[in-house]
This record gives structure tokens, sequence and C-alpha cells, in this order.
């Protein structure tokens, strides 16, 4: 009898477990579906793209930057920044790889490049940014870029960062200029 008792509440508790297992799988899955229903805003997530730097593009559109001169096509890079609708060249043979992430504030859209091997231990959280492109740059912004150029009715800057977090100044240099070179070759996708 004693034996029939235990294994009656063996089977209660395991039936019992199985419930709430089965009850909190079906609240996380709720859960799940519920987020997965919310309404999107209009604003464009971050997103981390690695950029693909064997990629090149033969072609290049002429900038209207005349105080700025262009790359020879055949030397270029390419590589697509959809959120900012652009394709963004560099010198190809003067970057090893980099990455890149597109953020929104109120005002105002652009795409951060990266390289890890830029990546500094003087400032805190540092990703070895090298260079910014912004979407139609407010007028107080367009006075500390590097360069600007209009594709169609959009103006596009670039923005280079500076040299206090760096670990390497000269590879800082070396990818800034492959995206200076570049940039004039800027196009709509």
């Amino acid at each position: 009898m004693a034996r029939t008792k235990a294994g009656t509440r063996l089977i209660i508790a395991s039936s019992g477990l199985v419930l709430v297992l089965l009850i909190a799988g079906g609240i996380a899955l709720a859960r799940r579906t519920n987020t997965a229903d919310v309404p999107t805003t209009n604003t464009p997530p971050s997103m981390t793209v690695e950029a693909d730097t064997q990629h090149t593009t033969k072609t290049a559109e002429s900038s209207d930057n005349s105080n700025v001169a262009s790359a020879d096509p055949e030397t270029l890079g390419s590589v697509d920044v959809q959120p900012l609708g652009v394709t963004v060249f560099y010198t190809k043979d003067a970057v090893e790889g980099f990455g890149f992430e597109v953020k929104q504030t109120s005002s105002t859209q652009y795409a951060e490049f990266s390289a890890a091997s830029l990546t500094g231990t003087k400032c805190t959280n540092d990703t070895g940014l090298f260079a910014t492109i912004i979407k139609d740059p407010s007028s107080t912004d367009q006075s500390s870029l590097a360069q600007t150029i209009k594709v169609g009715d959009i103006l596009y800057g670039l923005s280079l960062a500076g040299k206090g977090c760096t670990v390497d100044d000269d590879l800082l240099d070396t990818y800034q200029a492959a995206f200076a070179a570049g940039f004039p070759s800027l196009k709509a996708l």
C-alpha cells in the first residue's frame, strides 16, 4: 500500500510539473506572438553589417564636388547602405575590413563605419570608429564635415573621427583617406 501511495504521489507531482511547464510555455509563446504583432514605427532599427571588402564596383558616378579629386573607379570597393539609400565607395586595397551601423536621431539618419583593428583602450566602449556618413546633415553639422555631396535632391556629409581613441593613428589615417577618396563617387541605390 505504501508503494501505491508513493507511486500515486509521483504521478500527481509529475503531472503537476508537466502542467506548470505547459502553462509557462504557453505564456512565453503568447508574449512572443504579441510582441510580433506590435505595429512598427517609421524609425529603422540600428543595424550592424560587416562590409564585403572584396566586392568591387566598376562604375562610379561623378561628383559635383569640384574641390575633391575622384578616385579611379577600378581601385574602388563599395558597400550598399540600404537604410540611407546609397552605395558608399572606398579605396579597396587600403582597408582590411570594416563594419557599419545605421543609427537615427530625431532629425538625422547616419551610418557609422568602424574597424576592430582601430579599437583603442583609451576610450570607454571604443568601437574603432573612423568615419560617419550623414544623410541630410543640419546646417550646423555641415560646418564640421570633411566633405559633402548631393545625390539627387539629398545632401550627404562625411565626418571623420578624431584620433583620441584609436590604437593606431597611421591605420586610422589610411582608413579615412580610403573613404575620403571614394566619397565623391557616392551614388543612390
